[in-house]
């Protein structure tokens, strides 16, 4: 008795609670109040790192989980294959945050790669696309109309989801301020932990899991947002570090050929050719290749010539309208260790007329030596006012004031020759619906997807709208081809139009396109190629019934440059006749 006295004492006067009541200080235990107290407890950047990952890889890697059993060539356990990829995930993701676990700035940029995850896991669900580098490129070589039309409240309510509850409670939650050395030290030992548990789980099933990785390339692009920091990393800051490539003209040598130089040339028309450059056309759904809708009803009156095993150079506009004007191909091109000036450049030097005329996000580079002009420079004008909207005009745009455009050039130029380039903006998604108008009666296939959140049109309304909007480049290449033959009486005229691309349209919900090349579906990569022979074919003596037998042959991006050289008549060292696609008809 007198020994719990004694404790009993020595505890009042160290003020040490010793009730074992429900209760203490008088009041009740909460559970709300514990979830406070944790909520707010401070915590070392590395925990904090460690639970965001957590967050993120239960939150933001869906397009990760819900590819695990739909893999190709793997038939074994999906739960196996969660095991192996939750902890890979976990690792790569604590590996990220925890290198920007830094003693100063670390929150606003954890809640950065928050909200950049969210918005990364919506496009990636949305349009069953994944990220890499082109990706991350094409996002930097987005316009603003482009931007705008990816944006809606679907995109906002997965980053109010995904990055909403981590970054309130990064506001709330302290961050204990160890030394810059203790804090290194700490943050090291958690990357040395995430490598370890990668080592451990990789080695033991590097058999199994190797051949799944190398079947299923779409798995090394979907680990988010590892995979957008990456392709970032690859675009904005590898640069800076590397010396750009040397730049070498292919120009010199360039000259126009026998038909402007032989006897009689002097009193002959000069050559006016229009090549147009679509965007997004997809060659199986032109009805001109066999396609069951009638997406092609004035070209088809019109005597063109379609091929129909059209390849693109890559599967977005970056990568290939840069390598549809390279004279390398796309193999060389995209592993070149110089940069050379192009198509452009060599019609030029040989003295002829070149413009380009854009109605897109720019040429990539193509006509930076070249006169170059754009539709958003006659938004203003009667034509504008009637095409142009929100920053945006239908491909008709590009032939308002294109007579004046072309007489701007310089007048011994257009003597000899102009070619016209148009960069159309075709098929481009996701807003389908203003690619076509109820005024040029080119919305005939109904009902339509009115909306670019494409996932929730049905098959039908997405096919529609894509269909309607390829009925529309029917209708401005007829037009495009009505404005050659006005020329006709003083030029000799044709035209040749190649889209930089196909479009995925919910195949294996997949939408759009930008996929990496080797992993992308054919809908991305078949082209339409389409050529009007008009009068031009017949000054470089080509065979129209010949070509007509040539339609089934396999042509590419590769092919553009060799052709359009032949087709006017230009000599250059770089030409190359077995890539002429129509070399082999010329009589």
């Amino acid at each position: 008795m007198m020994k719990n006295s004694a404790v009993a004492q020595q505890a009042a006067g160290t003020g040490v609670q010793t009730s074992t009541s429900p209760t203490a200080g008088g009041r009740a235990f909460s559970p709300i109040d514990a979830l406070r107290r944790q909520w707010r407890q401070p915590r070392h950047a590395q925990t904090v790192a460690l639970v965001l990952a957590v967050w993120l890889v239960l939150t933001a890697n869906w397009p990760l989980w819900t590819m695990l059993p739909r893999l190709d060539g793997y038939s074994g356990s999906v739960a196996w294959l969660v095991l192996m990829f939750a902890p890979l995930a976990l690792a790569g993701c604590t590996l990220l945050l925890a290198f920007v676990a830094w003693p100063r700035g670390m929150k606003p940029l954890w809640m950065l790669l928050l909200v950049l995850a969210a918005v990364v896991q919506y496009f990636m669900l949305s349009y069953g696309t994944v990220i890499d580098t082109s990706m991350v490129l094409n996002v930097f070589q987005t316009n603003a109309s482009e931007s705008r039309a990816l944006f809606n409240p679907r995109l906002l309510l997965q980053v109010l989801l995904v990055a909403g509850l981590p970054c309130l409670w990064l506001a709330q939650v302290p961050v204990v301020r160890d030394g810059f050395w203790r804090n290194l030290a700490r943050t090291l030992g958690l990357m040395l932990a995430c490598l370890a548990l990668m080592a451990a789980v990789v080695l033991p099933a590097y058999r199994e899991l190797a051949p799944v990785v190398r079947n299923n390339m779409t798995l090394r692009f979907v680990l988010n947002p590892v995979n957008a920091v990456l392709g970032v990393i690859n675009v904005k800051v590898k640069p800076l570090f590397s010396h750009p490539r040397p730049f070498a003209s292919i120009a010199a040598g360039a000259a126009l050929g026998a038909s402007y130089t032989q006897a009689g040339a002097a009193s002959a028309k000069p050559p006016l050719f229009v090549l147009v450059v679509g965007e997004t056309g997809r060659g199986d759904h032109y009805a001109l290749n066999g396609y069951a809708r009638d997406t092609n009803p004035e070209l088809t009156k019109l005597g063109v010539q379609s091929w129909h095993n059209a390849w693109s150079c890559g599967t977005n506009t970056q990568a290939s309208v840069p390598c549809m004007f390279s004279h390398l191909g796309k193999d060389a091109f995209e592993h070149r260790a110089v940069d050379y000036d192009n198509l452009l450049d060599v019609l030029q030097a040989a003295g002829l007329g070149v413009l380009w005329v854009d109605n897109q996000a720019g040429c990539k580079g193509v006509c930076e030596r070249v006169p170059n002009d754009s539709t958003a420079d006659r938004a203003d004008t009667a034509d504008g006012q009637r095409l142009c909207s929100d920053g945006e005009c239908l491909d008709e745009m590009l032939l308002g004031g294109l007579d004046e455009r072309v007489a701007k050039l310089p007048p011994e130029r257009r003597q000899r020759g102009v070619v016209v380039v148009l960069h159309q903006m075709g098929s481009h998604g996701p807003a389908y619906y203003r690619r076509s108008s109820t005024e040029s009666n080119t919305k005939v296939f109904l009902p339509e997807c009115t909306t670019n959140a494409l996932a929730n049109c049905t098959q039908e309304a997405l096919i529609n709208v894509y269909d309607n909007s390829i009925r529309y480049n029917d209708r401005m290449l007829a037009q495009t081809i009505g404005w050659l033959k006005q020329h006709a009486v003083a030029n000799e005229v044709g035209l040749l139009y190649l889209s930089d691309h196909g479009e995925s349209l919910g195949e294996m919900g997949i939408y759009l396109h930008g996929l990496p090349y080797a992993i992308a579906p054919d809908a991305q990569k078949h082209i339409a190629v389409i050529n009007w022979p008009g009068t031009l074919a017949a000054r470089t003596r080509i065979d129209p019934q010949c070509v007509n037998g040539t339609l089934d042959t396999r042509v590419t991006h590769d092919n553009m440059y060799h052709t359009v050289l032949g087709l006017m008549d230009v000599q250059s060292p770089t030409y190359q006749r077995q890539l002429d696609m129509f070399q082999s008809c010329r009589k």
